[in-house]
């Protein structure tokens, strides 16, 4: 019959035999752990020493490894700037006048440009013509029919009221309205306008007002003679609105003279404004008489 250990000596044995595997484990498996640890960690480092490591924590935030010697299989890539070409912004302002000319003249820029400078008073502005002003046919038709039965109701009158002189007056057939129902509209007072360039808009051109239509020795018709395109010099006042009833919130002229490239006049005075107070006042010149006011001083 076989005996069996002890019991004290069974434990004994395991005990020994348990601190021998601690022994072990305290030695070898610290070591053994040490060294994965290390192996997990070189390659790490590596990578966060190599050049793709700002993109790898930057662009995607975490670093993937994987496969053979723990290289990594996922890598960020910064995009290009997006460049957007976009048309330069409109500037209203540009002109190729300048503001004031060699010989003293604004152009029509400079003198919008010092608006408050210059309102209510006289100026030169020198500028190229782009337009006058001329009634439509069909307008000046109207109008012209409307004035010649005005003027033979006018007639009537005048010849039942020399028949009835020293008589108890007649009656005697009323002259009609001139804008009675409508009949046709009157045509607007003269004007044309200037601009900086030869093929200025008209929206942005200069209006210039109340030139004379006619001649101031004989008192007939007459017409403003000049052509569009061409370049003038304009004198007259400088206002927001005209005495004929025009009004620019950029401003107008009412005209006293118009001279041509070579000085010459091409008309003088002003429609509206009395004989006496058509006179040129420039800052820094003397007065000068235009229109009616410089032939009553040669009387």
């Amino acid at each position: 019959m076989k005996r069996l250990a002890s019991p004290n000596l069974a434990l004994t044995s395991r005990s020994s035999a348990g601190s021998s595997h601690r022994a072990d484990d305290g030695d070898g498996g610290r070591a053994a752990r040490r060294s994965a640890r290390l192996r997990l960690m070189v390659p790490f480092a590596l990578t966060l020493l190599s050049p793709l490591a700002p993109s790898l924590t930057g662009s995607l935030g975490v670093a993937v490894f994987g496969g053979h010697g723990n290289r990594a299989w996922a890598q960020g890539q910064e995009l290009a700037p997006i460049k957007v070409d976009l048309p330069p912004q409109p500037n209203f302002n540009v002109t190729n006048a300048p503001e004031t000319y060699p010989t003293g003249e604004l152009s029509v820029y400079g003198l919008r440009k010092h608006t408050a400078q210059n309102l209510d008073k006289d100026v030169q502005v020198k500028a190229y013509l782009t337009e006058i002003y001329e009634c439509p046919a069909e307008q000046r038709k109207c109008n012209d029919e409307l004035a010649a039965k005005n003027k033979k109701a006018a007639k009537a009158k005048a010849k039942v009221s020399k028949k009835s002189k020293g008589k108890a007056a007649e009656a005697a057939p009323e002259a009609p309205a001139a804008a009675s129902g409508g009949a046709c509209r009157p045509c607007d007072q003269p004007h044309f306008f200037m601009s900086d360039s030869p093929t200025g808009k008209k929206e942005r051109a200069l209006l210039v007002a109340d030139y004379p239509v006619k001649d101031w020795k004989t008192g007939k018709p007459k017409a403003l003679t000049a052509k569009t395109g061409e370049q003038y010099v304009v004198t007259g006042t400088f206002a927001i609105n005209s005495i004929g009833g025009f009004a620019a919130s950029d401003g107008l002229i009412i005209h006293k003279k118009l001279v041509d490239a070579k000085g010459a006049v091409v008309t003088e005075g002003n429609a509206v404004l009395p004989p006496e107070a058509q006179d040129i006042k420039l800052d820094g010149k003397m007065p000068e008489k235009v229109g009616g006011a410089r032939l009553d001083a040669k009387k």
